[in-house]
């Protein structure tokens, strides 16, 4: 502006020549300047569109601090928080603002933020079953380049794959977890009984006689309650007796010969007082308060399970519950049971991506992974660690437990994920309260799973 002042003063001073001659000067200066700062312009214009392509931060600011925003559910919110002055430390660039909400609230605090289009959100926390709904609403960013031979090659495969949607990854999972079958070897030993069951048949037998001997009333309890965790129980059951929730393409089909027998062994398994029939009613945290009192010989649960099994002020069965391979159904089947995991994606908004994927490299990177098993009881998502020697002696059922990994399944990766599971959980609900034969109840929640399909012009 003082160049601009300066100039008008200095060309008041002089006579019409002289100022014609000086416009002539100044108009070939200002021609020059005005060429220069397009060309820097438009140089610069390339570069910021380089940075923003590969998902980085501008150029020019790569040397000042960036802040990502973390939205996490409550899960391990504690740890994560604990290790963000670590991370910091390695990134002194790199700031973060972490957030967490309890799981119940977390879906839909994430998708009214990004469906505002704003960049509220630079890293997400995302369960198994929302992926197909954020990937194909463009919530969260791939990231095959990012993903590692080594991270392929060594991290459980159930749990890599909770943020993989139609041959794309979209993220890291950030713990393991699948339902484990317990037991109590007290009550098996009391009756005699070695080994826990390898299959669904020999669970019976060994609760029938667990039942003469006057131990027990019932030989294993669930949380089979109308929620999302009887899909869960339903997942492990279909695959155990060798069906699948979907075909080879992925696409719904759940009153195939399988399905329907899994579905059947649950029916029968009720009436024939081998499960606890308040069963239908509890959730998965109800059914462990049962069998933390000591009078149900099998139950299967998450992870976090054990160590309420093994607090005194809040079971009867400390250092009585042992972790064996889910059983059988069918002779083709060596164990099978549902994978639960959830992790941590990039936002499509983000304007910091390369920092956000360093954060959540940072926290599935095998040291951290490690310190979460030790401090807050998170199984890791390494397969490698599972046989590191100070994790096994910090958690003594770490071994077994990791051979349940290998037969893991994530319930099906379907757009309307919400609304499949609705429809499948009415159905098994209305097999086991007896509304219902197993066939028919399957054969109705296939021609309802039909119906949501078709509303969603076939997409699945």
């Amino acid at each position: 502006m003082m160049g601009i002042v300066a100039y008008n003063t200095y060309y008041k001073t002089y006579n019409k020549f002289e100022r014609r001659t000086i416009m002539k000067r100044h108009k070939g200066l200002v021609l020059f300047v005005v060429v220069l700062l397009a060309v820097s312009a438009l140089l610069a214009g390339c570069g910021g569109n380089s940075a923003k392509n590969q998902g980085g931060s501008d150029a020019k600011n790569e040397s000042q601090p960036v802040t990502i925003n973390v939205l996490s559910s409550d899960d391990f919110a504690g740890f994560r928080k604990s290790v963000i002055p670590e991370f910091e430390a390695k990134y002194p660039n790199i700031k973060v603002n972490f957030m967490s909400v309890g799981y119940d609230s977390l879906h839909q605090k994430e998708v009214t933020a990004l469906e505002s289009g704003g960049d509220t959100y630079d890293v997400i926390d995302v369960d198994c079953i929302w992926t197909p709904e954020y990937v194909t609403k463009g919530y969260i960013i791939p990231v095959n380049d990012r993903i590692t031979q080594e991270m392929k090659d060594d991290i459980v495969p159930a749990a890599l794959d909770i943020l993989k949607y139609k041959d794309n990854y979209y993220g890291l999972p950030m713990f393991n977890d699948v339902l484990f079958f317990y037991y109590n070897e007290d009550l098996l030993k009391q009756a005699g009984i070695n080994e826990p069951p390898k299959t669904w048949d020999e669970l019976i037998q060994q609760t029938n006689l667990m039942k003469q001997k006057g131990l027990i009333d019932y030989g294993m309890v669930w949380g089979w309650a109308q929620a999302e965790g009887l899909i869960c129980y339903y997942t492990a059951l279909a695959h155990s007796f060798g069906g699948d929730l979907v075909d080879s393409s992925g696409k719904p089909a759940v009153n195939t010969p399988q399905n329907v027998k899994a579905l059947q062994f649950m029916v029968d398994s009720i009436a024939n007082k081998v499960v606890d029939p308040a069963s239908i009613t509890y959730d998965d945290r109800q059914m462990l308060n049962v069998f933390s009192q000591g009078r149900v010989p099998f139950g299967m649960n998450w992870s976090f399970a054990w160590s309420v099994f093994n607090d005194s002020n809040q079971s009867k069965v400390v250092n009585k519950i042992k972790v064996g391979l889910a059983p059988a159904g069918t002779p083709e089947v060596k164990s099978a049971t549902c994978a639960g995991s959830m992790g941590l994606a990039v936002t499509s908004t983000s304007k910091h991506a390369d920092e956000a994927w360093k954060f959540i490299e940072f926290l599935a990177g095998k040291d951290i992974q490690k310190k979460q098993a030790i401090t807050a009881g998170a199984l890791p998502i390494w397969k490698s660690l599972y046989e590191d020697k100070e994790l096994q002696e910090q958690h003594p059922a770490l071994k077994e437990m990791s051979a349940q990994l290998d037969t893991a399944y994530n319930r099906p990766s379907i757009v309307w994920y919400n609304e499949f599971s609705n429809a499948l959980q009415v159905e098994i609900q209305n097999a086991l309260n007896k509304s219902k034969t197993p066939q028919q109840a399957l054969d109705d929640a296939q021609k309802k799973i039909d119906e949501i399909m078709n509303n969603y012009g076939g997409k699945y």
